[in-house]
């Protein structure tokens, strides 16, 4: 690959742990934003490789910038297509300490960037908000992050802004002593008021989903799910969950193992179900209302609430009473 000399820098002590776009701006005098489109277009390498807008840099590093378009070694000029951009979200606080920000989390908004979407994160708000974020936590694609809600999930996030505090709430969360509550609006009508579930979580291989196993399978990684009736409808439920274990799209997973698959959901369905057509939602009814921690700084106990989000009245208002 042919470079230009002048655009290519070897990363000293006072720029470690600096994240690219910054370090972009600040050789070339562009600006963020722009130093940002360069990274994402693939005109920038480190250590010859493509990386992202949020990669953290390391002592020793080389950084260069390909000028407008990238050419292979046989002399051949590639176009780079215009990657997707994504707006920024807007940061929704419930509350703020000198510790932790208390997010309610849009629906639609990816938490941390990730292979199939790079910009347009929560993530990527939180540092533009609050710089200093930048820096805390054990990887620098999430910054001051401990858990996390699918993209297609709204509701209560707690986020770091202190490494102790991250420390201190990442330990929270491994012993399973916060809690977080949801709201669930599924297909179908629950036998029972109350329940658990606890079929392990595994890895779909042929779905790009998880998959739910037997308890008594080596497979997967142990989950229990409990949930309450809230409200019962014809062919619906209205269901309150709190979680034990933390494992990707445990919920969704745990429901639809159960013959109850969340409304409104279109990776963790059974196509064609009697259900389907009549209850169609217009987003996931899947919301986290309650999120409960010890602050980090005093170890008082901190409670948070959210209610429904407006698209629960809308949905039940069409769903028919029970039969008797």
């Amino acid at each position: 690959m042919m470079v230009n000399m002048k655009n290519t820098w070897k990363v000293n002590a006072d720029a470690d742990r600096q994240r690219l776009d910054v370090f972009l701006a600040g050789k070339t005098g562009i600006s963020r934003s722009q130093a940002a489109k360069s990274i994402k277009n693939c005109e920038v390498t480190v250590n010859g490789k493509k990386a992202s807008v949020h990669k953290f840099l390391n002592t020793g590093d080389k950084v260069v910038l390909l000028e407008g378009e990238t050419i292979d070694s046989a002399g051949k000029k590639h176009d780079i297509p215009e990657p997707a951009h994504h707006e920024t979200p807007y940061l929704k606080v419930i509350d703020e300490t000198d510790d932790f920000i208390v997010l309610d989390k849009q629906h639609g908004v990816m938490v941390h960037p990730d292979d199939k979407q790079e910009s347009g994160t929560l993530v990527d708000a939180l540092v533009e908000h609050y710089p200093k974020i930048a820096k805390i936590g054990e990887d620098p694609q999430r910054p001051g992050i401990m858990h996390r809600l699918d993209k297609e999930v709204s509701g209560l996030m707690v986020v770091a802004k202190k490494q102790d505090a991250f420390d201190d709430l990442k330990k929270q969360f491994a012993e399973h002593s916060v809690d977080k509550k949801y709201l669930a609006l599924v297909q179908g009508t629950m036998s029972q008021d109350e329940g658990d579930i606890k079929f392990r979580i595994a890895r779909s291989s042929s779905k790009g989903r998880m998959a739910a196993r037997p308890v008594h399978e080596e497979q997967g990684k142990a989950a229990w799910t409990h949930y309450k009736v809230v409200k019962r409808f014809r062919n619906a439920t209205l269901l309150e969950l709190s979680i034990f274990s933390g494992r990707t799209h445990q919920i969704r997973a745990h429901l639809l193992a159960l013959g109850h698959p969340v409304m409104g959901d279109n990776l963790y369905t059974v196509r064609g179900t009697r259900y389907a057509v009549r209850n169609r939602a217009p987003r996931l009814m899947l919301q986290c209302i309650h999120l409960g921690f010890k602050d980090p700084a005093t170890g008082e106990d901190r409670e948070y609430d959210l209610p429904p989000v407006p698209e629960f009245a809308a949905v039940m208002a069409k769903l028919k009473p029970p039969s008797v």
